[in-house]
């Protein structure tokens, strides 16, 4: 409680000079300001015992850099109007602050709405409000804690990645281990010259004809019918490996991947797995659907790299559930991957690496030199820089050869 200590000071100086002077006219003052200041006391207290408030619509979840709005209503359960009234919701919500000044009559309430934009996903707590209650006459004033708090969760941003593939399906009889974008699908959106392996059926009779060459089509990556049914996405968030500040960090921009990936594949109808090790075990098996897809987007919004697992130890701890053919997305800064790669490809899945070059977020691992042993043992590799165009970065047409192969002769 607060007191105004003018008041007080007033107070004792009219009890002195009664009592020094006797004078009935100042006895009367100072009993009329202690009357005065009683009522007042118990009007604020009686206020604050019936003032109640709450979160009355809000969204269950957004995403980061998407508007929110937030409705709340404050009541007045009590016979006595209120004096002043100033409510301040407590919250951690990165940007967002939400202050407000009212007056409440007698059984009356106060609506309000306040908006913001998301600008870290995580899970908060709106309604927990710190309220300031004063006297009608400003002599007293009150804190009180109300909480009637409502989560709200901040997805990870998405973004469309319309070119990235987990890796296209292995041409068999090829006596080099190549990967092509040449498959069975709905929409051609090009052509090419044929290379040995190609299948027969992609062959494009009509520009075969015209150029007196054999001529494959290829299909955009969204169209292409892929070996594998399942797909896992392989999160490394051991604390050592992640650098970066603010939003600009390896950690956030992994998740971003994640997310966009797991929205993607999903929304194509397959079935997709998630496996990190953060804060605690994130590990979710290959699920397809609207609720599976929020399952995991709500698992990405709470992850951190605070994990004391490596890549490494988390893949061989959970390998044996990397059924074969199925395709396995990595995504890590971290330099000490080919090994554990290595191992899941021997079993039979299809592994594809997606590096974040830590020494463009101010970290020691060049990603550059950690792709080349990747793919000189066949791994499908990405590298995304900080600042990066990531549907750029996340592009298979742009990387490695004008031909999508990533492999050589082992």
């Amino acid at each position: 409680m607060k007191v105004r200590w003018p008041v007080i000071v007033i107070l004792i100086l009219t009890l002195i000079l009664a009592l020094a002077s006797g004078s009935t006219i100042l006895w009367r003052f100072f009993i009329f300001l202690v009357a005065l200041l009683f009522m007042s006391y118990l009007w604020m207290r009686m206020n604050a015992r019936h003032i109640d408030g709450r979160v009355t619509k809000l969204s269950p979840y957004s995403r980061v850099g998407e508007r929110f709005e937030v409705e709340f209503n404050f009541v007045n359960n009590g016979r006595l109007p209120t004096a002043l009234i100033e409510v301040q919701e407590e919250n951690d919500f990165p940007g967002y602050q939400n202050t407000i000044n009212f007056h409440l009559p007698a059984q009356g309430s106060y609506d309000w709405r306040s908006e913001g934009i998301c600008r870290r996903r995580g899970i908060y707590d709106m309604g927990n409000f710190v309220v300031k209650i004063t006297d009608p006459l400003g002599f007293f004033s009150v804190k009180e804690h109300i909480a009637n708090s409502k989560s709200f969760i901040v997805f990870p941003t998405t973004i469309d990645l319309p070119f990235f593939q987990a890796l296209p399906r292995q041409e068999p009889g090829l006596s080099k281990r190549r990967w092509f974008t040449s498959e069975s699908g709905t929409n051609a959106a090009r052509v090419r010259d044929y290379i040995n392996g190609d299948n027969f059926r992609n062959i494009h009779w009509h520009t075969t004809a015209h150029t007196g060459n054999l001529m494959v089509k290829e299909f955009d990556p969204d169209f292409v019918n892929y070996a594998y049914k399942d797909i896992w996405i392989v999160m490394d968030m051991h604390s050592t490996s992640h650098c970066g500040k603010g939003n600009e960090t390896t950690e956030e921009y992994a998740v971003t991947i994640a997310a966009s990936l797991a929205k993607k594949y999903i929304d194509n109808g397959k079935k997709v797995g998630l496996m990190a090790s953060g804060d605690r075990s994130f590990l979710f098996l290959p699920e397809t659907g609207d609720e599976h897809r929020e399952e995991l987007l709500r698992a990405l919004a709470m992850i951190d790299a605070t994990s004391r697992l490596s890549l490494d130890a988390l893949l061989a701890s959970q390998e044996e559930r990397f059924e074969p053919g199925a395709a396995i997305v990595v995504i890590t800064p971290s330099a000490d991957v080919l090994a554990p790669l290595r191992r899941i490809v021997n079993r039979g899945t299809m592994v594809t690496a997606i590096l974040l070059d830590a020494v463009s977020f101010g970290g020691k691992v060049n990603a550059s030199e950690t792709a080349r042993g990747l793919t000189a043992s066949g791994i499908h590799v990405y590298i995304v820089r900080q600042g990066a165009e990531m549907v750029r970065a996340l592009d298979s047409r742009f990387i490695l050869s004008p031909l999508i192969y990533t492999g050589v002769k082992r």
